[in-house]
């Protein structure tokens, strides 16, 4: 059981995605990619593919199509807490996820991602300066990623909609964070700033 790709899962689902498990390529299997991918589909949108910023937010999404996304969590990666409280730390953990062999983005010129897909990651958190984000940027635009979420918006996201609307209520995830909610263990992002 991974619980991040639940997350992920309720989280696409949630804003009105079709999510499936991606299998790339035979080629690309033998090098047993380490971290879970997702294709996801937006059946609602039938426009065009449009242009989003590499730093994606829920809003992004209503103008994504489809896209294949890959999960960098906790379960799949060494990451810990220890690499929140430093931004060096953090840009030398996500070299060695991009960079090790394990990892193999691209393979004898073929990409994990499919080139008629636009490629999401999901991350753990970005470096809190400037420039330590544009340059993890720049490390994953060379291995073929178009942007970038993180597992704090998706969580953000997901609290918002856990108290909602009846087609959520046998979802465990959802289930989850509404009794995190109930019993006062997490609060909504926006409702923080009026606490005095």
């Amino acid at each position: 059981m991974n619980v991040e790709n639940d997350l992920i899962r309720a989280y696409f689902e949630a804003n009105g995605f079709w999510v499936k498990r991606y299998e790339p390529s035979s080629l690309l299997l033998q090098n047993k990619f380490p971290f879970p991918l997702f294709e996801i589909f937006n059946p609602i949108n039938s426009v065009k593919e449009q242009e989003v910023s590499f730093r994606l937010f829920t809003g992004d999404l209503a103008r994504v199509n489809a896209a294949v996304v890959c999960l960098i969590g906790w379960h799949d990666s060494n990451f810990s807490s220890d690499i929140f409280t430093s931004d060096a730390r953090l840009l030398k953990f996500f070299r060695k996820q991009v960079d090790s062999p394990k990892s193999s983005w691209i393979t004898e010129g073929v990409s994990i991602f499919p080139q008629e897909k636009r490629s999401l990651l999901i991350v753990p958190a970005l470096p809190k300066t400037e420039g330590k984000t544009k340059e993890l940027f720049e490390l994953l635009k060379k291995v073929g990623i178009q942007g970038v979420l993180t597992m704090s918006s998706v969580l953000e996201n997901l609290m918002r909609k856990s108290s909602g609307s009846p087609e959520i209520r046998d979802n465990s995830t959802f289930h989850i964070l509404k009794l995190l909610k109930v019993y006062g263990l997490a609060t909504e992002p926006q409702l923080d700033i009026f606490n005095t």
